[in-house]
């Protein structure tokens, strides 16, 4: 069974898209689920708040962070097995 991944991201956020490409593919790959959350709205907020989050995007693993940016494919499957 694989992973839960919460992708932080904003609509101001020029790399942004470029992280959700990228973890959309490697839940895919591993079979995680994926939750793409705005950091404007209350679930995201609320994860800011509770991990004390400063930059986005920002990947959520399992309820830990565990990459700041768009990390490379590699690092984030080697993450999710």
């Amino acid at each position: 069974m694989g992973k839960h991944i919460q992708l932080l991201v904003s609509e101001w956020c020029p790399t942004c898209p470029q992280a959700e490409r990228l973890w959309q593919q490697a839940a895919e790959d591993t079979g995680s689920d994926l939750d793409i959350l705005d950091v404007t709205q209350r679930p995201g907020r609320d994860i800011v708040a509770k991990l004390m989050i400063r930059s986005i995007p920002a990947a959520v693993i399992d309820g830990r962070l565990e990459f700041l940016g768009v990390p490379e494919l590699k690092k984030a499957l080697d993450c999710l097995h």
